[in-house]
């Protein structure tokens, strides 16, 4: 590990196809070492997509810096397909970021494509699909960069005492499609024929009609059908020793839902990294991590040996009232117990706040009910401790914009979108053949909701190169909270600002439908399309709050409904980068837009000239009927 591992190349095949994964529990012996290694799902009848023969994914491992190579096949027979590495920068390699129509084309039934990036940064990430919502049925697995050997970093990083954790929500329908579907046009409680109502958390933020049916944790969970029974699948299980210290890395690959974290009878929890950046050490009780995020923390093994529960719990509120009981767990099981390991133990008590208050890292709000006795800390409260971090590099006057998240519109109407945009997908690939996208939003405007290919430019402006992206989520399109993922780069968390809340019940409070004093939208109909600063001195990077000294890194961040946050990075990465909301279904909707760096920098290489003439020559597979009637076809 203390040597140069910039020179050595790690290679990888991966194949994937569509499978059914095992439909029924039979209470059998099992062998215990292997049982972890078994996709199991949580024992309903499920279509899956599979990765050698795994789901989820096999773990890919890296050193930092090294030259990755991943041999990837598609062997299913109707779907076309993708891999984003979700985290990876991508520097001078933006054709290999996995983006369908963005920076490639598809990977057709019975193709082939060989991936080749720079393993960086070093951290926590995953790799998963980038076409519709082939992550909801299981196209995902880790990818883990270990650091080089001579920084200073939270430890372990590798070996007996690293734990992987994939959460995700399980639903049991048979495809995305009717997911989709279900989200435009509801969906209907099958034991009792009624529409199916959309939860919320209890600040009112609210979910979709994506059921939650089973939470999984590397690919392993039950089904409730009731609050108190489940079907008794076997959990997945993480094997400890007494007095040691542990770290987990967190991935949430769900679809739509964010999970509260905590592990039975064991706190604190020790925080040390999000999205593969470090921070410094924060305790807390537990923890909530969204859609695309990965929390990294440390577990110290000092209770009385014995089999306890991780648990990740929806934040839904009311369904009790259901009867229902929405989690993943996992086990954590001392070597030295004496007790058989059983693996059907009962639900998990939450970790008690009665008497000393319960500590939450990354709220999606700003107060829990008082009644509750816990209180909220977030990227507001936490310092960098990244070897990588340069704060230097975003100080200085920036070029600022605004980006509305949400599903603004009226009479039915009220797509996905970005300030008012609802992303229509380009039909070549935007990287190589920039020329023949069709990015004419002319008919857009701060009072409409329009579909195009909505594209910003950010170009070196002469004085220097930085951002400031204002990401809100106001307006009459609110009521969801975003976790937004910006492809090629970690940003700095300037600013999280919250709406207004009632102190005593954690409820938003509306604010004549933008929420936010600190905004302001002119608009007539409240879509926010074209938000400013309410305080005009605030304007182009000067908000009288940001964090200058030590600001976090991450790549996702939840923009709370009601809610802005304020993130900086520096343009020094040419490339076609995706910004979109990671909710599958919000994504599939229309939330996202491309932001088109440097583009004058991607091709006046002579790399990028090598890179581009292939790239723009589509093979007969890729080529479309449009690339045909337009005579640009080069590959017959």
């Amino acid at each position: 590990r203390n040597k140069d591992v910039s020179c050595y190349t790690r290679s990888y095949n991966l194949l994937v196809l569509i499978n059914f994964k095992n439909l029924l529990f039979a209470k059998a012996s099992v062998d215990e070492e292997r049982m972890n290694e078994c996709p199991q799902t949580s024992y309903q009848s499920q279509k899956v997509i599979s990765i050698n023969g795994r789901f989820p994914g096999p773990t890919i491992t890296s050193y930092e810096n090294q030259n990755m190579i991943v041999h990837v096949r598609n062997l299913m027979h109707t779907d076309s397909m993708t891999i984003h590495w979700h985290g990876m920068h991508q520097r001078s390699t933006p054709e290999e970021d996995g983006v369908a129509f963005i920076t490639q084309y598809p990977i057709l039934p019975g193709q082939n494509q060989t991936y080749k990036f720079k393993a960086f940064p070093f951290g926590t990430h995953f790799y998963h699909a980038h076409i519709g919502d082939q992550r909801t049925m299981g196209l995902y697995g880790p990818l883990i960069v270990i650091p080089e050997g001579f920084q200073q970093v939270s430890q372990p990083q590798e070996g007996n005492n690293v734990f992987i954790a994939v959460l995700q929500d399980w639903n049991h329908d048979d495809s995305s499609e009717v997911l989709y579907q279900k989200l435009l046009w509801g969906d209907y409680d099958r034991k009792t024929g009624k529409a199916y109502n959309v939860t919320n958390d209890h600040s009112g933020a609210k979910y979709s009609r994506f059921r939650f049916h089973s939470g999984l944790i590397n690919g392993r969970g039950r089904y409730y059908s009731s609050s108190t029974e489940n079907n008794e699948a076997p959990l997945y299980k993480f094997i400890v020793e007494k007095d040691q210290k542990y770290r987990f890395r967190v991935i949430n690959a769900a679809t739509m839902y964010p999970f509260h974290v905590y592990v039975e009878k064991h706190r604190p929890l020790y925080i040390v990294a999000s999205d593969g950046r470090e921070i410094q050490e924060e305790a807390t009780e537990s923890f909530i991590i969204h859609p695309g995020e990965r929390i990294d923390f440390m577990l110290h093994t000092d209770n009385v040996p014995s089999t306890y529960l991780l648990v990740a719990e929806s934040l839904e509120v009311g369904i009790e009232q259901r009867n229902e009981y929405h989690a993943a767990e996992a086990l954590i099981f001392y070597k030295s117990s004496p007790t058989v390991i059983d693996l059907n133990p009962p639900k998990a008590d939450t970790n008690n706040c009665n008497v000393d208050a319960c500590k939450v890292f990354n709220c999606p709000f700003e107060y829990y009910p008082e009644q509750e006795n816990r209180y909220c800390f977030n990227f507001n409260n936490v310092a960098s401790n990244d070897p990588n971090s340069q704060t230097d590099e975003i100080k200085g006057k920036a070029t600022e914009l605004f980006f509305n998240f949400g599903f603004p519109g009226e009479k039915g109407y009220t797509p996905g979108s970005v300030n008012g945009h609802q992303f229509r997908s380009p039909i070549v690939n935007a990287l190589a053949q920039p020329n023949q996208v069709d990015y004419n939003c002319r008919f857009c405007n701060a009072s409409n909701i329009c579909k195009c290919t909505y594209s910003v430019t950010i170009d070196r402006p002469k004085d220097n190169n930085i951002y400031q992206l204002v990401l809100t989520n106001i307006g009459n399109g609110s009521g969801w909270s975003h976790p937004i993922h910006l492809h090629g780069h970690s940003f700095y968390i300037m600013k999280i600002g919250f709406g207004k809340y009632d102190i005593t019940t954690g409820n938003i409070i509306s604010n004549g439908g933008q929420d936010t004093i600190d905004i302001i939208c002119n608009d007539k109909h409240g879509y926010c399309n074209d938000a400013k600063w309410r305080n005009e001195s605030w304007s182009e990077g000067k908000h009288p709050d940001l964090n200058w000294k030590d600001p976090p890194q991450k790549d996702t961040i939840i923009v709370p409904t009601g809610s802005y946050v304020i993130i900086r990075f520096k343009a020094d990465n040419p490339g076609v980068w995706f910004l979109h909301c990671h909710i599958d279904l919000h994504n599939t909707n229309g939330m996202g837009m491309i932001i088109n760096e440097l583009p004058e920098l991607q091709r006046n290489t002579d790399k990028g000239k090598a890179r581009y003439k292939i790239l723009s020559k589509p093979t007969i597979r890729q080529c479309c009927i449009d690339c045909i009637k337009r005579g640009d076809y080069q590959g017959i």
